[in-house]
């Protein structure tokens, strides 16, 4: 099975958790900027002076890219930020009723009240997805794949499958899978920025 950006950034973010996907919130913003650096690979969208434009319309075998892709459509032109930021939690319910449909996500009853909660189904597929990401750091830059370079560099970002620790040994190769990936990264870097300082101000609003 060919994996997406949005589902391959998804299960790497399940390999540090026992399969359990947690801080929904960072994960959403992940996935989300991980659609549009799909619809950017796939020539659906394009930047224009740090606002997104569509450039391409019909299907793309996906049905999470393609309803982006009309929503992107009907709005007109939006900052990477904006997007990135735009119905985060809508986008990450539909991927995951899409990675349950395929059979990669499975519900487990939890102990809280009786309530599902949702996890990898094959903890070897968030494991060979973290083994594909940690590899882009240490390849050659001119053998990575266009794919895994964005997966790297978004998870790198909002520290997903690879820790803050990775993320600054390796931050010139990340800078590098960043560029390649395109200005998803950017604007990720910035929101995640923003919740991690919104976060740290709530535990300590004098501080």
């Amino acid at each position: 099975m060919i994996l997406s950006l949005p589902a391959r950034c998804y299960l790497l973010a399940g390999a540090g958790g026992r399969g359990r996907i947690h801080d929904r919130r960072r994960v959403a913003m992940v996935v989300r900027a991980a659609v549009l650096t799909e619809l950017l690979l796939h020539g659906r969208i394009a930047d224009h002076d740090g606002e997104v434009s569509v450039t391409g319309r019909g299907a793309t075998g996906d049905l999470l890219l393609d309803d982006v892709l009309a929503g992107l459509a009907e709005d007109g032109a939006r900052s990477w930020r904006s997007l990135v930021r735009r119905d985060g939690p809508d986008t990450l319910k539909s991927l995951e009723l899409q990675l349950a449909a395929a059979g990669l996500l499975r519900r487990r009853p939890t102990r809280f009240l009786g309530r599902p909660v949702l996890e990898v189904a094959d903890p070897a597929v968030a494991h060979h997805e973290r083994v594909r990401a940690e590899a882009a750091l240490r390849t050659p830059l001119s053998d990575v794949d266009e794919r895994d370079a964005a997966v790297a560099a978004l998870a790198a970002v909002a520290a997903l499958g690879l820790s803050r620790r990775e993320a600054r040994s390796h931050s010139r190769r990340l800078a590098e899978l960043g560029e390649r990936a395109g200005p998803a990264v950017p604007a990720l870097r910035h929101l995640v920025r923003g919740l991690r300082l919104a976060r740290a101000w709530a535990v300590n609003p004098g501080g």
